[in-house]
């Protein structure tokens, strides 16, 4: 193990920052280099060849799965937030990037809230050093395994967004087959009626914030931050909840379980279906069905499809907002009853499907993403090479 400093020059006296409005005045091919990798390109570059980046400040030093140190050939401009290092004779530069990512930089990183690897502590790095020949062949395998697992995560996150994509679709056709724009054509036999003739709408609060009292584990509430991104589902405890004292102080009402529940505010369209009695904060709204006729998930189905319309009708001079009255006239398109129910339960089941190969992607890389710096370590200290 040998200091960095010892493996290196310090280009830092080179450096230039440049902002984001002065790099879109220089629109360039010239990667542009901050701290966490490349974050622009510039029509000019500071320093060129064989290069180590290593953060300097606001790097992620204490998060083991994202990089710190990054090796570069070619043109560079480089900001103040990264240290820039040429190898010297005997070292791949490849290979230090991936030693300096197996670092633990707990003793090394100065500040609390802005973490920062000055030069002087950067220069006592411990650095394995062996021979060049074997750094080589350590560099090229690691570039390969980390090349193999990055396409991979990459190509975990190609198939998220096509599943939800394909989930959006799914929900659109089921309620507005062949295309149609909302609120689409009556079906045979089917009504079509406002969402306030079919359910009550209940409005929400939020306490004041910094009162203790009025926070705990009485009463679910539910924010739009609460309510899934995606397609409806099944909502429990939010990430807070209310003690009876702080129900009583934002004038809320505790509703049943088995109710909609609707974000009009910041944003709007989200939708989720009560588990638990619950509460709702001002950004949602609360729908308790008035009679047997619908379908709740159906209901859930047809809301979610009806966000951009909702969008469309929001007012607020601050952000998007939708009122009760606007909510209330929003018309539902109903088909009967038995054709809601299997429509819902269609639609349920292929959710439920994309939901379990949800969870498997996310399983996946999670494992990825742990994997990634033991088999590092591994390579650089040669169990792997």
């Amino acid at each position: 193990m040998v200091p960095l400093g010892v493996l290196v020059d310090c280009l830092d006296a080179r450096r230039v920052p440049l902002n984001r409005a002065q790099r879109a005045r220089r629109p360039g091919c010239v990667p542009y280099h901050g701290a966490s990798g490349v974050a622009g390109y510039v029509d000019g570059a500071l320093f060129d060849g064989p290069l180590v980046l290593l953060g300097e400040d606001s790097a992620p030093f204490f998060d083991p799965m994202r990089d710190v140190a990054f090796f570069h050939n070619g043109p560079l401009w480089a900001g103040n937030h990264v240290h820039v290092l040429r190898p010297r004779m005997g070292m791949d530069g490849r290979f230090m990037a991936h030693a300096l990512n197996t670092v633990s930089f707990g003793t090394y990183v100065e500040g609390a809230t802005r973490p920062k690897l000055t030069r002087m502590r950067m220069n006592s790095l411990p650095v394995p050093c062996p021979p060049l020949r074997r750094q080589h062949v350590i560099a090229r395998l690691t570039d390969h395994h980390m090349d193999r697992i990055d396409r991979q995560l990459r190509e975990l996150d190609a198939q998220a967004t096509a599943a939800d994509e394909y989930a959006q679709a799914i929900i659109h056709h089921a309620v507005l087959p062949d295309g149609a724009p909302w609120p689409g054509p009556v079906p045979a036999r089917g009504v079509m009626r406002p969402v306030g003739s079919v359910f009550d709408i209940v409005g929400g609060g939020t306490p004041a914030t910094g009162n203790a009292a009025c926070w705990g584990d009485d009463v679910a509430w539910l924010t739009p931050a609460d309510l899934p991104v995606g397609p409806p589902a099944w909502v429990g405890h939010g990430a807070r909840g209310l003690s009876i004292a702080g129900l009583a102080a934002c004038r809320a009402t505790r509703v049943d379980a088995g109710v909609l529940v609707v974000s009009t505010r910041a944003p709007v369209g989200r939708v989720g279906m009560t588990t638990v009695p619950a509460a709702v904060s001002q950004g949602c709204k609360a729908l308790v069905p008035r009679g047997q006729d619908v379908d709740l998930r159906y209901a859930a189905l047809l809301l979610r499809v009806a966000a951009p319309e909702l969008r469309r009708r929001a007012g607020g001079s601050v952000f998007p907002e939708v009122d009760t009255v606007t909510l209330a006239s929003l018309e539902l398109c109903l088909p009967p009853l038995e054709r809601q129910r299997a429509v819902a339960q269609k639609v349920w089941d292929m959710l439920d499907r994309q939901a379990r190969q949800a969870y498997a992607r996310g399983q996946l890389r999670a494992v990825l993403r742990e994997y990634r710096p033991a088999l590092r370590l591994a390579c650089v200290n040669g169990h792997g090479a």
